[in-house]
């Protein structure tokens, strides 16, 4: 835990004791190779990848038996694209996940093999921590995890359609269509149960394409899921097309690192997880390396773009990630691209070209490779490829990520039109359990309904579901930093302290968890409520040796440690080194933005407001007729749930707004007297 630096993965051996203790006691878990030995389900999860992960274990740690239906166990947290975890705003979902007690902090942390905090010469809230992680440790930790995980069963196959249902008379009026019963495998295998998550990442409807070869994959050597595309277009959703790549393998013992420029890890490495204050592979850090194309590179590239069919421009793909090809089409004044080369393990001779993505014919790509510096020897190990993909409109979804049409169905992952690692265990978490919660209600008559919903000024997971089912996508969307109008407060450093809590009212964190975010929160409050106490004159603090204004205003040392230059050791003399430093860290950063937090706390105020205002599902948008036909039309489409999110549709002006706010008034008037007139009808018929 945070005081116990030798025992930094002391928490991951208590997860794993924990499960093996609930496998006497609940459901059986673990690999099963036929659904016929667990008939029914309350949740089942279509993909292993983080997305489905997530979800999975989410699901399962709130309590609902549940089923990972994956094409190959031996895949499952498989990191598909680039061997690193984090970044810069991608940093602070893994802290908000691990918040959340997701899996895939800690498994970065055992995994990793070199940190780095990157943006730390900019404030605390847009660090971005980062880690290069060993492809394989981390798939082989996630499956320890998730093969003897509590209440979880994982089970190979292949989800061809979903059992559907028609809707209650109250369900059908609020827009749902129809309602999840199961799902049907391949084989025929049907799985009864009443919540689905589908997080099939790259695999519905995906296509490899490699120079002017295509042919159906999700990855290479998997097979799409090609089922699911037809099922979800037949229940009415409208899907689209995107893009991606991945680059070339390389061997690492045919580059030249002589002439490159080294990255190395920071000295300190900082672990993604709450829960450990130490990684194993802090001593052996790989070093990375820097290195360019050429002007040689892009003439190479420009003279066989015929050759490559990815390119093409009528599918979008990531525009802050993008091909090689993409980049000399879009920045043709440059005449180099930064390259990161990355091994992708402590054993393994794989190497990953980070930033050199494309889809050229395979023997043109190593010749292609060839005029980089340091690659002029270099053999691939495996060809770059694109990959083309399905994805659903997210305007189709709610905050919970269910969608509208089909109560019961959860999309988490590329499926929404994300892109990233991150991204995806972020929806991952919140579809897991909300699926969770929602088969908890539907197998109870008259429970209560129980949602984890986030917003804007709750995590960066919230900025992510928002900006999805509010706007939509044109290209793959990623997280960062400047998405966020709360970024002081949406911070890497205090996701626990901002979620956990909201987790564990829901039955998703643990309370070994809880009671770790409560001892570190009274060490930071009694440091605090020291730190203010200490109230001195300017004179007092000048002294002191710290430079205060001669104004007469007395200052805590609470406002004084928000000064730049002052730190905790120089307010708290001798004190402060009994600290660990995540309190010292907590306690800095705080002070720091105090007089600008405080100001976000009431814009974040103002914000909850507009969620918290809801507007009803049953709203007849038709019959409001001030609105043209083709504003009825979308909103009646997009059935916005808040306030907030009617604010946040495009093309939707204020008139409109002032428009549906007053019918809002007007229907819930109408609905007070019909209850009121039902009322009166009741008590004379009782007379």
């Amino acid at each position: 835990m945070y005081t116990l630096r030798h025992r930094a993965h002391g928490a991951l051996r208590a997860t794993l004791a924990h499960a093996r203790h609930f496998s006497r006691t609940r459901p059986a878990h673990g690999i099963v190779t036929s659904a016929d030995r667990h008939p029914h389900y309350d949740v089942v999860v279509v993909g292993g990848g983080h997305a489905g992960c997530e979800a999975a274990a989410a699901a399962a740690r709130i309590g609902a038996r549940t089923l990972l239906l994956t094409q190959r166990t031996a895949t499952v947290g498989e990191l598909s694209c680039n061997p690193a975890m984090g970044g810069v705003g991608k940093g602070v979902l893994m802290r908000e996940v691990d918040a959340l007690d997701g899996v895939c902090g800690r498994v970065a942390d055992l995994a990793g093999i070199q940190f780095r905090v990157l943006n730390r010469r900019k404030g605390p809230a847009v660090w971005g921590p980062r880690a290069q992680v060993d492809r394989d440790l981390y798939r082989r930790h996630m499956q320890e995890i998730l093969f003897d995980y509590p209440n979880l069963s994982v089970l190979e196959g292949s989800v061809e359609d979903l059992v559907l249902d028609e809707p209650s008379a109250g369900a059908a009026a609020a827009g749902v269509q129809q309602v999840v019963r199961g799902i049907k495998l391949a084989d025929g295998t049907t799985i009864p149960c009443p919540s689905v998550v589908l997080a099939t990442g790259t695999f519905l409807g995906g296509e490899i394409h490699i120079g002017m070869e295509s042919y159906p994959a999700g990855r290479m050597g998997d097979q799409p899921s090609i089922g699911l595309s037809h099922t979800l277009r037949r229940a009415g959703f409208a899907l689209g097309r995107l893009k991606t790549g991945t680059p070339a393998r390389l061997s690492r013992k045919t580059i030249d690192f002589s002439s490159l420029i080294e990255q190395h890890g920071d000295a300190d490495p900082m672990p993604f997880s709450y829960l450990h204050d130490s990684v194993p592979h802090a001593d052996r850090q790989i070093t990375c390396f820097q290195t360019y194309t050429t002007p040689a590179t892009h003439q190479f590239i420009r003279d066989h773009l015929h050759t490559t069919f990815h390119i093409r421009e009528m599918v979008k793909g990531p525009r802050y990630c993008p091909s090689i090809e993409a980049k000399i089409l879009r920045f043709a004044d440059k005449d180099r691209h930064m390259i990161w080369l990355e091994p992708e393990g402590l054993e393994t001779d794989s190497v990953y070209p980070n930033g050199i993505s494309n889809s050229l014919p395979a023997d043109h790509q190593l010749t292609m490779l060839r005029t980089v510096p340091g690659l002029e020897r270099v053999e691939m190990l495996r060809p770059a490829y694109g990959v083309e993909y399905d994805h659903v409109d997210p305007r189709e979804l709610l905050p919970t990520l269910q969608t509208r049409r089909i109560a019961g169905l959860f999309l988490s992952g590329q499926i929404n039109g994300t892109t990233g690692y991150e991204e995806a265990a972020g929806q991952g978490v919140v579809a897991g359990a909300n699926a969770a919660l929602a088969a908890a209600t539907s197998s109870t008559p008259g429970a209560t309904t129980r949602a984890l919903t986030l917003g804007r000024g709750d995590a960066y997971i919230g900025v992510l579901v928002d900006d999805l089912t509010t706007k939509g996508v044109s290209e793959p969307y990623r997280v960062f930093t400047s998405r966020s109008e709360y970024r002081l407060h949406l911070r890497s450093d205090n996701a626990d302290a901002r979620l956990t809590r909201c987790g564990a009212d829901v039955g998703l964190v643990s309370a070994a968890r809880l009671r770790v975010l409560d001892a570190f929160d009274a060490r930071v409050a009694a440091a605090r409520a020291v730190l203010e106490a200490d109230v001195r004159s300017p004179e007092a603090w000048n002294s002191a040796g710290i430079s205060s204004k001669l104004d007469g205003v007395r200052r805590s040392a609470w406002t004084v440690l928000g000064y730049p230059g002052v730190t905790l050791d120089a307010v708290l003399p001798g004190a402060a080194n009994a600290m660990p430093q995540r309190v010292r860290d907590r306690l800095a950063t705080e002070a720091l933005y105090a007089p600008y937090l405080a100001h976000q706390e009431r814009e974040i105020a103002q914000y909850r407001r507009e969620v918290d205002r809801a507007i009803p599902a049953d709203l007849d948008y038709a019959s409001v007729h001030p609105l043209n036909l083709e504003e009825r039309e979308r909103l009646t489409r997009t059935r916005p749930a808040s306030v907030h999110a009617l604010k946040s549709m495009e093309g939707i002006n204020p008139s409109t707004i002032v428009t549906v706010l007053k019918h809002i008034t007007l229907h819930q008037q109408q609905q007070k007297a019909a209850a009121a007139a039902a009322d009166a009808a009741g008590e004379a018929l009782v007379a």
